[in-house]
């Protein structure tokens, strides 16, 4: 696991050089998995339940 994410993978909001393990708006986890799916954008590993990419900040949701 890492916590390397950008941007949040729930609300999307930058989250800076940080190593929170939580979102400082929205309360989510920050870890990332090292294994998942690739971003569309990116090609970066994501989870299938991110709704925002947390290394390009691209909307990944399906649910849109």
């Amino acid at each position: 696991m890492s916590t390397k994410a950008t941007y949040c993978p729930h609300c999307g909001e930058p989250v800076g050089e940080s190593e929170d393990a939580f979102c400082k708006d929205c309360g989510s986890s920050l870890s990332t998995m090292e294994t998942g799916i690739n971003c569309h954008n990116c090609q970066r590993i994501i989870q299938d339940t991110d709704i925002y990419c947390p290394h390009c900040r691209h909307f990944t949701s399906f649910d849109a």
